[in-house]
């Protein structure tokens, strides 16, 4: 199997997964004081890792929930089982399951599901990015007053409150500024043109790995948050249609 179609197939499986337990009684701990994990996020991730494990024992993966494991190896596996979690235990159904590869330490595939939607998303790199078998391009919109903007939130108090003054600025500078916690979902919507820019500081390589190559391939400009430069290994993201980009950093502290 290639490695696109086992990240498909990977997807789907823990996506049916979380479809099933989707309004099902959870087990929720806290991770943090401000993030939770569920019950249904491990067993998505076993599910996943499994099926990568199958069909490419050689190759590293690294994990939201259980960190990074196998060999040393070119090739790395990112995956998040279930991005969003707390749409997910909140019944708010805008959540999914990012799965990329790297081939030293750089994205070639990525691989978005959102399983009650049934909505797929995907890009190889240098090939384009698709939804559902669609090819997706990102906005025309170079307008920031008629743009629409998400942002996510971080998990520890001092970055909220030092992340709080450009959300303010993000919101009254665009046509709305929605603040929504699911990365690789975000970079989709980005990617399809349902949004104009994407700003998290505190996203992870697992919450960004495959939504930064699917919003690329569809012409995003993609960058780290502390950075004029992109590492899928870093921290933050800020992304964008492209005609945007130069005015959603100037409002970013």
């Amino acid at each position: 199997m290639s490695y696109k179609s086992v990240a498909i197939k990977a997807a789907k499986e823990a996506g049916k997964t979380l479809k099933f337990r989707f309004d099902a009684n959870l087990e929720v701990k806290a991770k943090s004081k401000h993030d939770i994990v569920s019950n249904v996020d491990v067993e998505s991730e076993r599910k996943i890792i499994q099926i990568i494990k199958k069909n490419f024992p050689t190759h590293a993966i690294q994990a939201e929930e259980s960190g990074a494991q196998g060999k040393i190896s070119n090739y790395r596996w990112i995956v998040d089982p279930l991005d969003g979690t707390a749409n997910f235990v909140t019944g708010n159904p805008f959540f999914s399951v990012s799965i990329a590869l790297t081939f030293q330490g750089k994205v070639i595939l990525g691989v978005v599901y959102n399983p009650i939607l049934n909505q797929l998303y995907y890009a190889e790199k240098g090939k384009g990015a698709f939804l559902n078998g669609n090819r997706i391009v990102v906005s025309k919109n170079s307008s920031l007053k008629d743009s629409f903007i998400v942002t996510g939130n971080l998990y520890d108090e001092k970055g909220i409150s030092k992340a709080l003054p450009t959300v303010k600025k993000l919101i009254l500078s665009s046509r709305k500024t929605l603040i929504i916690f699911s990365p690789a979902l975000n970079l989709c919507n980005l990617a399809r043109g349902k949004i104009d820019g994407f700003v998290d500081r505190g996203a992870t390589p697992e919450d960004h790995a495959a939504g930064s190559l699917i919003a690329t391939e569809a012409g995003a400009r993609v960058q780290n948050y502390y950075s004029d430069t992109w590492d899928v290994n870093k921290e933050g993201i800020v992304a964008s249609n492209g005609k945007l980009h130069n005015a959603i950093l100037k409002l970013i502290d």
